[in-house]
C-alpha cells in the first residue's frame, strides 16, 4: 500500500481494491510523511487527497490525524509500528495515530486525545480506541537500555528484553482517561504472522500495510 517503501508498482491498485470494498475512495486519502514523532494534524477539506496518489504530496512530518469532516479518510502506513484508531461517537470525530516505539516514547496517544479535546470538546471517557496489527512482545526485542525509557511494558526472557508496544499504548490511553473496556486490540503480531509486512524481519525490503479511518 506504500508509495515509498517496498514494491510500490501496484500500490495504487491495491489501495483502490481494498478501500472500494469499504466504500472509501482511495483518491481522497490523507497520508503523511511519517517521522516517528508525536505531531498530530487536525485534518480538514483542504487536506483531502494529500498523499493519495503520490508520496511527494503527503502531509509533511506528521504521525497522526484527527477530523470531524465526514467522508475524509485518514491513513497511516505501518510494518511493525502500532496503528491506533480513535473515535468519539458522541461528537462524531475520529483519528488515527502511527505509534512506533519512538512515537510511543513521546506518548503520541496523549497528544491525540489532547487534540481531540481541544478541537471537538471530546471527553476521554467517551472515546473508543482500537489497535491494529503490530509487532508484539513475543518478537519485539529491544536493547536493555530501554529500561530507562519505559517503566512498564518490558519483559526479560533468556537474557533479552522485549517490549509490549500495545500494552504501553493501552496504559498511556488509560492514563488520559480512556476506559479500558473501550480499548480493542486485534492481537495480531506482524512479525510472527506471515500475512503482514515486518520491518524487523524484512528490513528495507518491507512494504507497508495501510490503516484507514473515516466518518460516514
Amino acid at each position: 500500500m506504500s508509495l515509498s517503501f517496498g514494491d510500490t508498482a501496484g500500490a495504487l491498485e491495491n489501495r483502490a481494491k481494498f478501500l472500494s470494498s469499504l466504500g472509501v475512495n482511495y483518491r481522497d486519502l490523507v497520508c503523511a510523511k511519517q517521522v516517528h514523532g508525536r505531531d498530530v494534524l487536525l485534518a480538514g477539506e483542504a487536506d483531502r487527497s494529500k498523499g493519495a496518489l503520490d508520496y511527494a504530496s503527503s502531509v509533511e512530518s506528521r504521525d497522526g490525524f484527527i477530523t470531524a469532516e465526514k467522508g475524509l479518510p485518514l491513513a497511516v502506513l505501518t510494518a511493525d509500528c502500532l496503528p491506533v484508531f480513535i473515535c468519539d461517537p458522541l461528537r462524531e470525530a475520529v483519528g488515527i495515530l502511527h505509534a512506533g516505539w519512538r512515537s510511543t516514547e513521546q506518548n503520541i496517544c496523549a497528544r491525540g486525545i489532547e487534540l481531540m479535546r481541544e478541537s471537538f470538546g471530546s471527553k476521554a471517557g467517551d472515546i473508543v480506541a482500537g489497535f491494529g496489527p503490530c509487532i508484539r512482545a513475543c518478537c519485539f526485542e529491544v536493547e536493555k537500555g530501554f529500561k530507562s525509557n519505559f517503566s512498564f511494558g518490558l519483559s526479560a526472557r533468556d537474557g533479552k528484553v522485549f517490549m509490549d508496544i500495545a500494552l504501553v499504548n493501552r496504559r498511556q490511553l488509560m492514563e488520559c482517561g480512556v476506559r479500558e473496556e473501550n480499548i480493542f486490540d486485534s492481537g495480531v503480531c506482524t512479525y510472527s504472522d506471515e500475512g503482514y509486512f515486518s520491518f524487523r524481519k524484512e528490513a528495507q525490503d518491507a512494504g507497508r500495510f495501510i490503516s484507514v479511518v473515516m466518518l460516514k
